[in-house]
């Protein structure tokens, strides 16, 4: 730390490991002084003879809090409040003390936080309401190595982005104003008609996001399947076997399916067609975050938010650059020949960079998309710690080996289709075989392209098939989301932002609306969602929360200032929900109704608890995993905390029965899997089960 007389530059970082790599760039001798004042690490660095000191944030430390006690709606007045004040978990009393104590001797400050909106508000709201200043020097950096902060520092600007900081700004004005006043909204017009009061949390995104879900799971519950019938073929060619494809992929009558497999019953046909024709198959674009996001839940089953997590991590150890951004480009100036050459230290990638070094191209293949501030997700070159997760090391390879793709040729692939005529019927034989690797040698571990080969057929060759038959299916409903499809849904519909996306879904199970990897509404999120769809439309739907996006766009470009898109959203607001207070009664008894009913769907009682004799034995969905068990009711009962519990199949319906099992003396249930119904017992290690097993019923 500097003399109590000393002057200094005030750095603001954004998290503790960001300040130190800062300060061990700025410092000339790569060593800066640290000192933990308030438990908060300081550190001192000297660059050309000026003292620097930096110090961390921990993230956002101040919150958004209504002005006066009033619990009702609208609140439409707030002010800026350090967070621990009005959250008593938030550990961030400590920093901000340590910012105020360090004021009065900074000269000047560079905000060093993340180069984004967030970053922008983080270091604005540090330095107006702790260090007492308006105005700042601002670092703009992509990666946390040596090289991109002394060229941040080298070339800072003299004021912050005040297009990021504003539409920043607006963001938590309208996101505060429309959570604060819906959520009091609907919890109100419970406690006024029931005289009960249950938080009922809705948001200005988490409305729309959660109305896809149930949206989607009305339509699952109404599907009626459809029977139709598809032409299942098997052909022999030198030997080998391969499928057929009839012409039509779907036939819609058993009668038509019959008569085709009836004119086909010779099993002899002859090669019509040949066709033959070479694809190039460029590389994939770079990553952004929602493209990691959906390739890293593809292949590791990472949920948007771990695989945001992960890749924090990653930026911060300086192994990969800032990981939210929109970006599909990699510019040159980012100096591709030495991240490669770099790469090269690392055994695992040694091979591939010194072969794209060789070539001595290093233009990159990039998609559309663009970002203000950021590149593509791109590796840094630095070398790999010890101290990486197998999940962290598992997302860097991920990000490695898309990079390297982007240098790599173009790959090429033959496709080969044989049409066979068979009394008047077409089928076709379909193969590919890719003939150059090109980028894909690279990229191998996480894309696949199968060869299926056909050897040569000359025009009007006898082909001989297996067999040619009919099979009844029936259609399917459309898939549910999981979490990487509602990310895509969300980014479709263009509510939120590549950084907020993955914190809405996670808010969405938190809160109890959804569970599951494959995800389902709880009923709780239905009652919320069908009592809104139907009284009050407009804060599940997408149009509003769009405009809003759209608006913070423009207060970016600075088409609108702050305070007039303020003023404009508060009067709509206050409007808005002067409608809702005309409804609210309706609403809140539409609410209780079905709160009343979903609490009914949420416990299942089985019958009495065998173990404490007071509870009784209820299915449970876990809010963490949404898998479902049985437990006694009296878990929660401090003076008895029965811990018995029975696991359940993932899939079926399960009901009560009133029944007793013959062996074990637990109640039976109805297990229910489509047409399939059984009672069994609730313990599934019950000797009863074999007792299925062999005569397919239970015996009771």
């Amino acid at each position: 730390m500097p003399s109590k007389s000393e002057t200094y530059t005030l750095g603001i970082a954004e998290k503790p490991q960001a300040a130190k790599r800062i300060a061990r760039a700025l410092d000339e001798k790569g060593k800066p002084s640290v000192k933990r004042l308030n438990n908060v690490p300081v550190y001192t660095c000297t660059r050309n003879e000026k003292k620097i000191v930096v110090v961390p944030a921990i993230g956002h430390l101040f919150t958004l809090k209504q002005i006066g006690k009033t619990w009702n709606y609208p609140a439409l007045d707030y002010e800026w409040v350090p967070t621990h004040t009005v959250d008593k978990t938030a550990r961030t009393k400590n920093f901000v003390s340590t910012f105020s104590s360090l004021r009065k001797k900074a000269s000047n400050v560079i905000i060093m936080t993340d180069y984004d909106r967030e970053g922008e508000v983080i270091g604005y709201i540090i330095l107006k309401y702790l260090l007492k200043k308006n105005q700042a020097e601002r670092m703009k950096f992509s990666t946390l190595t040596r090289w991109d902060i002394l060229e941040a520092y080298d070339n800072r600007e003299k004021e912050l982005n005040l297009g990021f900081l504003n539409s920043g700004l607006i963001r938590h004005y309208i996101d505060w104003l429309y959570g604060i006043n819906y959520s009091r909204a609907l919890s109100l017009s419970l406690k006024h008609v029931a005289e009960k009061f249950k938080t009922i949390s809705i948001g200005r995104v988490q409305g729309p996001t959660l109305a896809f879900v149930v949206e989607k799971e009305n339509y699952i519950n109404l599907f009626v399947p459809k029977p139709y019938w598809i032409i299942d073929s098997e052909v022999r060619v030198n030997k080998e076997t391969c499928p057929a494809f009839y012409e039509k992929a779907r036939i819609d009558t058993k009668k038509e399916a019959q008569n085709i497999v009836k004119e086909c019953n010779n099993l002899i046909g002859a090669v019509k067609d040949v066709e033959e024709n070479q694809k190039n198959i460029p590389p994939r674009p770079p990553f952004n975050l929602s493209d990691l996001q959906r390739e890293a839940y593809k292949h590791f089953k990472f949920s948007p938010s771990k695989t945001l997590d992960f890749a924090e991590v990653l930026y911060l150890k300086a192994l990969i650059s800032y990981p939210r951004t929109d970006s599909q480009k990699l510019p040159m100036t980012l100096g591709h020949k030495r991240i490669l050459t770099n790469l090269t230290k690392n055994g695992s990638y040694k091979t591939y960079c010194i072969e794209i070094i060789e070539r001595k191209r290093f233009k990159p293949f990039e998609g559309r998309k663009k970002d203000a501030a950021h590149p593509a997700i791109h590796p840094t070159g630095n070398l790999i710690g010890e101290n990486l997760s197998l999940n962290e090391k598992k997302l860097y390879d991920l990000i490695v080996k898309r990079y390297l793709a982007v240098f790599g040729e173009r790959a090429k692939q033959v496709n080969k289709n044989i049409v066979i005529n068979i009394n008047s019927h077409h089928f076709e034989i379909r193969g590919s075989h890719i003939v150059k690797e090109g980028w894909i040698k690279y990229y191998k571990t996480y894309v696949s392209y199968l060869d299926i080969f056909i050897p040569d057929l000359k025009l009007g060759e006898k082909i001989f098939f297996n067999f040619i038959n009919e099979k009844e299916h029936f259609t399917e409903p459309t898939r549910r989301f999981n979490e990487s499809t509602l990310l895509k849904m969300m980014e479709d519909e263009q509510i939120g932002t590549k950084a907020t996306r993955a914190g809405i879904i996670k808010t969405l199970f938190g809160r109890g609306y959804v569970v599951g990897s494959v995800i389902k509404p709880t009923p709780l999120g239905m009652a919320v969602i069908e009592v809104l769809q139907k009284h009050y439309p407009i804060i599940v739907k997408p149009d509003m929360t769009r405009n809003l996006e759209l608006l913070m766009e423009n207060v970016q470009e600075e088409k609108t200032s702050v305070d007039e898109a303020i003023l404009s959203k508060k009067k709509e607001l206050k409007d808005m929900l002067l409608e809702f207070h005309k409804k609210e009664s309706e609403i809140g008894i539409a609410l209780n109704m079905n709160l009343l009913t979903s609490e009914k769907k949420s416990f299942i009682n089985l019958g009495a608890c065998p173990e404490c004799k007071v509870g009784e034995l209820r299915i449970i969905h876990s809010k963490k995993t949404g898998k479902r068990f049985i437990a006694c009711s009296s878990y929660k009962n401090s003076s008895i905390k029965c811990e018995v519990t029975y696991p359940l199949p993932p899939y079926g319906e399960i009901n009560r029965t009133n029944k007793i099992c013959q062996f074990d003396g637990l109640p039976l249930m109805e297990w229910k899997r489509g047409r399939k119904k059984e009672h069994v017992c609730i313990d599934f290690h019950c000797l009863s089960r074999k007792e299925v097993g062999k005569n397919g019923n239970k015996t009771e």
